[in-house]
Order: C-alpha cells, then sequence, then structure tokens
C-alpha cells in the first residue's frame, strides 16, 4: 500500500532535534524528514502475529516508534515483510503493522532493520557540509517550476540581539547548482529551538509540507509550511506556498526569544492559524507571469480552533469542518485550496498532538491535532488555537 501522507513528530524513534545554538539542525532535520527517513534499529525478531492479523516486529533493546506512523523495514526474507507500512500498534519493545498481503507464510530471517520512513522529496543539491540544501517534490511534473532553499549555515546575522537564530529560505526556479538559481522570494525560518522544549511536527504528502516547530521561551509551536496547494487553474506551474517569520533580522528586539509569554517585545510568532490574515506567498499569481503575490485563507469562523463550545450543549457534540481551506489570491481569486487540514471549531488543550481515528465526520481518517501560535506577539500568553490535519490522506 502506498502512504502518500505521513507524519512526524520529535519524540518518535531517532527523530533529529532542532537543537539550541548550532547551526546545520534545521537542514539536517528536513533531509532526515523529507529524504532519507530515521531512527533506523535492528529487528530481533519479524513474525506474522494472526491474532493480531499483523506483523509483528521485536527489538529486544526498545524502541519510540509511534503508532498510525509508517515505518520502513529493509533487509527481511520472505520480502513481503519489506516496504513502507503503516504501523497498527506498539509495546515497549514491539512493533504490530499491516501488511497488504497478509500472512507471508514464515518468520523474518536475515539482517533486518526498520526505521521511520521519509516522506519522498527530492534533495537535488547540498553542499559538502549539508547546511544549504535545495528540495524539491519529486514528482515535478505534478508540481511545478518551484524549490525550496534552506542556508542554515552560521551566516552574518543568523543570530543577534534578539537571541534568534534564523536560517535564510528562498523559494528559486532556474537552478543550476547549490549557488545559481533565480529567486522567487525570500524569507527566514526559525532554525533552533532554543529556549523552548524543542518539539517539532511536520506533516505532508508528496507535494506540501506542513513543518511546526516550537522555539522561544514562550514555548508555542507555530507553522511553517512549503509546497504546492491544489489548484483550480490549469497547468498550473507555479502554485506553491510559503510563508516565513516576520522578520529577516535575528537583531529585532522587538522579537527577542528569551521574552515568554505575557511581555513585551516577544513577536516572534506568526499569524498562520488567522482566516483573512495575508501572511503568505504564492509563487506567481494565476496569470503566471513574474512577481510573487500574497494570499489568504478563509473559512468559516475568525481562525481555526474557535466558534463554538465543546461540548455542543444540545448535543454534547464536538464539531469540525473537512471543508477545503480556501486559497484567496490578491484582488480576491480562488487560486485553489490547501489540502490536508481539519478545522475543528474549538481548542480542547489536552487534544494537543494527539491522533483520534473514526470521528463520527471522518470515519474513515486518521486526524492530529495540534495547538499553534496565531499571534506575532505573545503578550498576552497563550494566544494558541487547536487545527487538524488529515492523516490519512490522500490529500489530492
Amino acid at each position: 500500500m502506498a502512504f502518500p501522507v505521513k507524519w512526524y513528530a520529535s519524540q518518535m524513534q531517532g527523530a533529529p532535534s532542532l537543537g539550541d545554538a548550532s547551526a546545520g539542525a534545521l537542514t539536517a532535520l528536513l533531509k532526515a524528514v523529507l529524504v532519507t527517513g530515521f531512527g533506523t534499529l535492528t529487528l530481533t525478531s519479524l513474525v506474522w502475529d494472526a491474532t493480531e492479523g499483523a506483523a509483528k516486529a521485536t527489538i529486544a533493546g526498545g524502541h519510540a516508534y509511534l503508532k498510525d506512523s509508517v515505518i520502513e523495514v529493509s533487509g527481511a526474507s520472505p520480502a513481503a515483510y519489506n516496504g513502507e507500512h503503516r504501523v497498527k500498534k506498539v509495546s515497549s519493545t514491539e512493533v504490530w503493522f499491516e501488511l497488504d498481503g497478509g500472512n507471508p507464510g514464515s518468520a523474518g530471517s536475515g539482517t533486518m532493520s526498520m526505521k521511520v520512513a521519509p516522506l519522498g522529496w527530492t534533495l537535488t543539491h547540498e553542499s559538502g557540509d549539508g547546511m544549504v540544501a535545495i528540495y524539491r517534490p519529486t514528482n515535478v511534473s505534478e508540481s511545478g517550476n518551484v524549490s525550496l532553499r534552506i542556508d542554515n549555515t552560521a551566516f552574518s546575522g543568523w543570530t543577534g540581539a534578539a537571541n534568534a537564530h534564523l536560517a535564510k529560505v528562498l523559494v528559486v526556479e532556474d537552478v543550476v547548482d547549490i549557488n545559481t538559481f533565480t529567486t522567487v522570494t525570500e524569507g527566514r525560518w526559525p532554525a533552533t529551538g532554543r529556549y523552548s522544549d524543542k518539539r517539532w511536527d511536520l506533516i505532508g504528502d508528496p507535494q506540501l509540507f506542513y513543518f511546526m516547530p516550537a522555539y522561544a521561551a514562550a514555548n508555542y509551536q507555530f507553522m511553517y509550511h512549503f509546497g504546492y496547494i491544489k489548484s483550480l487553474r490549469p497547468g498550473d506551474r507555479y502554485h506553491a506556498v510559503f510563508n516565513s517569520y516576520p522578520s529577516l533580522l535575528a537583531t529585532d528586539v522587538s522579537r527577542n526569544w528569551s521574552i515568554g509569554g505575557g511581555a513585551n517585545n516577544s513577536s516572534y510568532g506568526n499569524n498562520w492559524p488567522l482566516f483573512d490574515s495575508v501572511d503568505s506567498y504564492l509563487a506567481r499569481p494565476f496569470h503566471q507571469l513574474f512577481g510573487t503575490t500574497t494570499f489568504w485563507r478563509k473559512g468559516l469562523f475568525g481562525r481555526f480552533g474557535t466558534g463554538m463550545n465543546v461540548p455542543n450543549g444540545p448535543d454534547n457534540g464536538f464539531y469540525l469542518s473537512a471543508d477545503p481551506v480556501m486559497v484567496m489570491e490578491t484582488n480576491s481569486h480562488l487560486r485553489g485550496y490547501l489540502p490536508g487540514l481539519i478545522c475543528p471549531f474549538s481548542s480542547p488543550l489536552d487534544w494537543h498532538r494527539k491522533n483520534f481515528a473514526g470521528l463520527p465526520a471522518l470515519p474513515a481518517k486518521t486526524v492530529r491535532f495540534i495547538l499553534l501560535g496565531y499571534s506575532q506577539s505573545q503578550n498576552p500568553a497563550s494566544q494558541v488555537c487547536l487545527v487538524g490535519f488529515d492523516l490519512t490522506g490522500p490529500w489530492r
């Protein structure tokens, strides 16, 4: 079975860390998630568990693979055990995963290993030290003409008086090599998790990913994304979307990472969960002529995670919308939709970073909810809301 949608979290087996103050952590994380996979362990045994109707891998030394994630097995015989599989169940030393063909007929043998499967993007160019990299969707015929370039070196200005650590993030086209390209737009992404607990989540498909790192003393996660929307325009080659940190400068003291929530000079977040907030970019307008254009998201209430009580009094229900989130470009043109998003109408705090299967409105889906900051300023504190993601797919 193909798994076009995959999710990743900082508590997974062998997950890379954004670290505290070292250059190169962001590019290492993105390479591991998008391209190579991570968290490889050797399997002690691999058998078919008839009671569970699934394969069971034992890792005697323990593991941190997670239920609902996609793992990749290699080196096993019979070969039916190999490949990418959805994790059905875990214990401290065992992982059960589904096999399309059922029982392979015998226990696995060989030098068998397991890792968290990569999202399946392509690393087209990389510097010798790995700190500068260019990524794009693997199937460019289904996406478009632009790529994502990350400069995660300790360049002059990557950190400064605001105690921030930023990476240069460029949307590029006409790429010849790591240093020869045409810049479409430029921004910054947080390059470390300094002052936070360094948790992160990334959810994506072969054409778009949502990256949600925690950083700075308020310890909230914020949304950063790159990739291609579901466009309404036939033959669209420039429907790539991108958002960035609110400043190019790590010296902007109004965005001091060392300051927590509820205090001034804490404007290091972003407004992404707000509908009608013009804070993101499309690679080109719908007519495909040169020049980026801004867009805003459109939804039912003012933002994700608001609008109704939970539970709803009359029926004790929890309400959400699985309708597509509209992408409205400049002059109110509907360009298309942001795939994979679920919009809850309330924000139960203890649903943060939890997966739910079989919700009444989405019986065939598994949904992950994450609390994201929705304001540049963290004063007042706790300006967070719940955003949902379809982990099952397909998104297109």
